[in-house]
């Protein structure tokens, strides 16, 4: 059984992370709409917040997990302080972990065709 953290970030190949984290936020504290190049998993541990996937509000409390597929975008707003545990799940090969915003960042299909493209050999 492999151990690793958030920093090392060491998944075996059979995993099905490849990222996590631990945030702590604050009241008022928002998470802009935004999307992912991987699956998301959003659990929160303590606190509340209001979040939005795919343009359907849902409100968020200790024990739910906001589940959200590699493209939908989402967002978060704080109502009490909230610790939550986020995992991604496997990133496509080339795929870009962070925060990825409509309008600015292309869809990850798009992404690779361009990256592809442009990749010198």
């Amino acid at each position: 059984m492999p151990k690793t953290n958030s920093q090392e970030a060491a998944f075996p190949e059979w995993g099905e992370i490849s990222k996590y984290g631990i945030n702590t936020l604050q009241v008022g504290d928002v998470v802009k709409l935004h999307f992912h190049d991987a699956n998301e998993f959003w659990v929160i541990v303590s606190g509340k917040g209001n979040a939005t996937s795919e343009g359907i509000s849902y409100e968020l409390g200790p024990g739910d997990i906001l589940m959200t597929k590699a493209g939908d975008e989402h967002s978060l707003v704080v109502t009490e302080e909230m610790v939550a545990v986020y995992l991604y799940g496997v990133m496509p090969p080339g795929g870009r972990f962070g925060y990825l915003f409509r309008g600015i960042d292309p869809p990850f299909e798009d992404w690779k065709k361009v990256r592809t493209s442009t990749r010198l050999d």
